[in-house]
């Protein structure tokens, strides 16, 4: 709301407009133009002042300043609290452990809530921030986890990131070299690939390359490597073609990865 709005409702909660003057502000709500829920907010907070009597100064009137001066914030906050409450939701939505969506949703509201923001532009950066902290911690706890969907679930949301740090990359290439599903392993591989600028990641994958034995990861990998033009994994696939005994439709990608990577 523009601060050209914003003196028109006070004048009109106040009292201090003509006829065409409500109509106005009427109008602007009616089209909306002003939103009813921010002019209703402050249309409580006009009531809710004027409702507070003028005593002489002392304990009662502090009191009751403080008070009013909590309601503005909370009146304020109220808006970003909504946003913060549908995004935690979503998340909540893909998760399927329970108690531990809990623990991560706590966690990010005690510290949205207790933090003084200044402005609107802060609060959503810090918001956002928050969100991303709360998919990263989730997605490194449900990698470690014994369901392979929850597991699945984990690197589906690797890929929804906008950042990763270190501990999460860790978590995405030790998936991949251990998980026992192949999915699993396979999507780790698509969610490392988004990431493919990092220079621990493009070790990771290479380094990866010998520590496979399933072929559909293997090929998986070779396809990776091309995308990601990782020329140094050329000698890893020679040294799994000479070492071990591929099928031939594996072996066959692998020299053509090969001959595409010199």
């Amino acid at each position: 709301m523009n601060e050209q709005h914003e003196q028109l409702i006070a004048d009109y909660l106040a009292g201090n407009l003509d006829d065409a003057g409500k109509t106005q502000v009427e109008e602007l709500i009616a089209n909306g133009t002003i939103d009813f829920m921010e002019f209703r907010e402050l249309e409580k907070l006009h009531e809710d002042l004027g409702s507070i009597s003028a005593p002489a100064p002392g304990k009662e009137m502090s009191s009751k300043f403080y008070t009013m001066l909590e309601k503005e914030k909370q009146s304020v906050k109220e808006p970003w609290l909504k946003i913060a409450q549908n995004q935690i939701q979503q998340f909540i939505a893909e998760l399927t452990m329970p108690r531990l969506a809990y623990g991560l949703v706590l966690l990010v509201i005690g510290g949205f809530i207790g933090s003084q923001l200044n402005s609107s532009d802060s609060e959503i950066d810090q918001l956002s921030q928050q969100v991303q902290d709360m998919r990263e911690m989730m997605m490194v706890n449900m990698l470690e986890g014994a369901s392979a969907a929850d597991r699945l679930k984990a690197v589906t949301i690797s890929s929804e990131m906008t950042s990763v740090d270190s501990e999460a990359i860790h978590a995405l290439l030790f998936t991949l070299n251990n998980d026992p599903s192949v999915n699993v392993r396979v999507q780790a591989i698509e969610a490392l690939k988004r990431w493919g600028g990092n220079e621990r990641v493009r070790q990771g994958l290479v380094k990866a390359i010998a520590k496979q034995q399933s072929p559909i990861v293997i090929v998986e990998l070779a396809d990776a490597m091309l995308e990601l033009e990782l020329r140094n994994s050329a000698p890893e696939f020679r040294r799994l073609i000479e070492e071990r005994d591929l099928d031939f439709t594996v072996q066959q990608k692998l020299e053509s990865s090969i001959a595409a990577l010199m």
